[in-house]
């Protein structure tokens, strides 16, 4: 499990959280960095999850995801692109040296390279919408402190 802790800061239907992380030292060896929904301040980002525990907006909570999700959404949208570009310039390659009048085969594997990296982008970003985002949504597990309760205790002095 991988495993976050931040404050809601929105709620979006009956069961989906928006919440403010602390950009962890996870983050900065993740090749998404950039990425990410990062806040004003760029230490912070914004990451959707499942609020079936019923947390409220000011809550502290601690999210988390499935390890073997994280690798499969990583494997398709890092892994699959570059096995395209190979299948692609592979393709282009063995076409340049079979054309007796064509281009330079080096050009061709490139070009068609290419051509299947931009497809594999395509495939992925079309695919990935036939997939309900809540497979691969973290989902809150822990209520760490509830807004509410804090400030009925500042108010009544406790």
């Amino acid at each position: 499990m991988i495993e976050e802790t931040g404050t809601i800061v929105e709620i979006k239907g009956k069961q989906i959280a928006v919440v403010l992380c602390k950009k962890s030292s996870f983050c900065k060896n993740c090749a998404s960095m950039e990425a990410c929904q990062v806040g004003s301040d760029n230490t912070t980002r914004l990451v959707e999850a499942h609020n079936f525990i019923g947390a409220h907006i000011g809550d502290e909570v601690k999210i988390a995801t499935n390890t073997r999700s994280f690798l499969q959404s990583s494997f398709v949208l890092y892994l699959v692109p570059v096995i395209f570009l190979i299948m692609g310039a592979t393709l282009g390659q063995f076409l340049g040296e079979r054309l007796q009048e064509g281009p330079d085969p080096n050009l061709l594997s490139a070009l068609i390279g290419v051509a299947f990296l931009v497809g594999s982008f395509l495939i992925i970003k079309v695919g990935s919408r036939a997939i309900p985002s809540e497979n691969f949504m973290p989902r809150i597990v822990e209520i760490l402190s509830e807004a509410d309760a804090l400030s009925k205790d500042l108010s009544h002095g406790n």
